[in-house]
C-alpha cells in the first residue's frame, strides 16, 4: 500500500486555489466569437453606409452576405470551445438557446426586409442585437455586455429619428459596444487566466 501524503494546511489551500483557478479558466469565455461578430457587423455597416451615402452601387449591398459566411467560423469556434470545456453549465445551455433564437430572428428579419424591400430596417436589427447581448451580460454578470445591450436599444430609438444611411453608423457603433469591446475584454481575461494557470 502506498503511503498517503498528508498535506499541510498551506498545501491544501494552494491545491484548492489551483483547482478553482483551473475551473475558472475552463469556464471563461475566449472572446473570439464576440470579436468575430463585432468586426463583421462593423465592417458591413460601414461599407453599406458608404455605398448608400456615396457610391450607390447595387452589388455592394451584398456585403451583408459576409454575415452568412461568418456562420462557418462561428460553428468551428463553438465546436472547439465546447471541446475545450470540461463541463457544461446551465448558463451555457441557456445562452446557447438565446443566441440560436437571435440567429433565427435575424435570418427571418433579413428575409422579411428582402421580400418587402424595406430600406430603413436598422432599428429592428438594433432592437434584436440588444436582446442576446443584454441577456448574456446579465446572466454572466458581465457589465460590458449589459452596457452594449442597453446601448443597442438606445441607438435603436435614435435611429428612428435620423435618415437611413446615418442609422448604419449606429449599427457599427452598436457592434463595437456590444461585441467588439466586450470581446477584447473577454479575450484579455481569458489569456491572462490561461497564462496564470500554465
Amino acid at each position: 500500500m502506498d503511503e498517503e501524503k498528508i498535506l499541510t494546511e498551506k498545501e491544501s489551500l494552494a491545491l484548492i486555489t489551483s483547482m478553482i483557478n483551473k475551473a475558472k479558466c475552463d469556464y471563461e469565455e475566449t472572446g473570439i466569437s464576440a470579436l468575430l461578430w463585432g468586426i463583421i457587423i462593423t465592417f458591413c455597416s460601414l461599407i453599406s453606409f458608404s455605398n448608400n451615402y456615396w457610391w450607390d452601387l447595387s452589388w455592394v449591398n451584398y456585403v451583408w452576405f459576409l454575415t452568412l459566411l461568418a456562420i462557418v467560423p462561428q460553428i468551428i469556434i463553438s465546436i472547439r470551445e465546447s471541446k475545450r470545456k470540461k463541463y457544461k453549465s446551465y448558463h451555457d445551455d441557456a445562452m446557447g438557446g438565446i443566441w440560436i433564437s437571435f440567429g433565427v430572428g435575424i435570418m427571418l428579419l433579413s428575409f422579411y426586409t428582402g421580400v418587402f424591400h424595406t430600406n430603413n430596417d436598422v432599428t429592428l436589427y438594433l432592437i434584436l442585437y440588444g436582446i442576446p447581448t443584454f441577456a448574456t451580460g446579465f446572466a454572466r454578470k458581465f457589465a460590458p455586455m449589459i452596457i452594449g445591450g442597453i446601448a443597442s436599444w438606445i441607438f435603436a430609438v435614435i435611429s428612428m429619428y435620423i435618415p437611413f444611411p446615418f442609422a448604419l453608423l449606429l449599427s457599427a457603433a452598436t457592434a463595437q459596444l456590444a461585441w467588439f469591446i466586450p470581446g477584447l475584454i473577454l479575450r484579455r481575461r481569458y489569456l491572462k487566466l490561461k497564462n496564470d494557470n500554465v
